[in-house]
């Protein structure tokens, strides 16, 4: 971690540079993902039990639109929000292997992560992904965390393909509300939730209401993942007596997954693994 790039981080993120106590959380949050980086999404699937024959039955042929959605993306305006081809690879392979029925995203923005969803659900022919976005109320305003979007020009999900929202259909919910209000009334609806995936806000504060708020309701054996994990994440972490594994990442993106076994016995021999590409 550069001292200088850390220092431009803390300057532009109005939620640190007005609060020394919490940047100097974030440094040791990222001295910590530093420490726990991995660099290899098909041992991350296999580290939380899932077969990776299993995971990537299909991607291969879904993998040139893919790469033609992160393409489009990255060659757009700066601030689009995007996922790598390596993350999104995890998020195919949870979904194709864990064979969801509800999925929920916070943070569409262009809709690279919606895609990688989306073609895993085409694949296993079930299931319902949830998508929560909150478009600002202006062009290239800062965020809280610092950050600066520009898809909103274009509209949420810009870059999702027609053949993809066509093939979806009803089977993908986009919701454009505050996830503080939206969250919890798509949780009154669902029974369960098998996969949550945070990538909205990227406060402390917020991450760690989502990841509280939702894991209650994750079913066993259900993913929580979360992108650009900081402090929020350590925090949960210690509120559950997760141990050192759950901080197993590759640029800051965690996963963990819920215990199978009842809820009276050990959590501790849950796994726990992260990932990013």
């Amino acid at each position: 971690m550069g001292l200088t790039k850390f220092v431009r981080e803390v300057m532009r993120a109005p939620h640190y540079r007005l609060r020394p106590a919490a940047a100097l959380r974030y440094a040791y949050a990222k001295w910590v993902f530093h420490r726990f980086r991995q660099n290899d999404p098909r041992a991350f699937l296999e580290n939380i039990g899932i077969d990776v024959n299993l995971a990537l039955d299909g991607f291969e042929r879904w993998r040139p639109q893919l790469e033609r959605v992160i393409s489009v993306v990255q060659n757009a305006k700066d601030g689009q929000g995007s996922i790598s081809l390596e993350d999104g690879k995890i998020l195919y392979g949870m979904t194709r292997a864990l064979q969801p029925e509800y999925v929920i995203e916070t943070g569409v923005a262009a809709g690279v992560s919606t895609c990688f969803f989306a073609a895993a659900l085409m694949e296993n022919r079930r299931g319902t992904l949830f998508s929560i976005e909150l478009p600002p109320a202006g062009n290239h305003l800062r965020h809280n965390d610092g950050s600066v979007y520009s898809w909103q020009e274009n509209g949420v999900g810009w870059a999702i393909p027609e053949g993809i929202k066509r093939s979806l259909g009803y089977r993908h919910r986009l919701i454009l509300r505050d996830v503080r209000r939206a969250l919890p009334e798509v949780l009154r609806t669902l029974p369960y939730v098998d996969i949550f995936f945070h990538d909205d806000l990227h406060t402390p504060d917020h991450m760690l209401w989502e990841y509280e708020f939702v894991w209650p309701r994750l079913r066993p054996g259900g993913v929580l993942v979360s992108d650009d994990v900081n402090h929020g994440w350590i925090q949960f972490c210690a509120n559950h007596r997760w141990n050192g594994t759950a901080f197993h990442n590759l640029n800051r993106l965690c996963a963990l997954r819920k215990p199978s076994r009842s809820a009276g016995e050990s959590h501790r021999e849950s796994r726990a693994v992260g990932v990013a590409g």
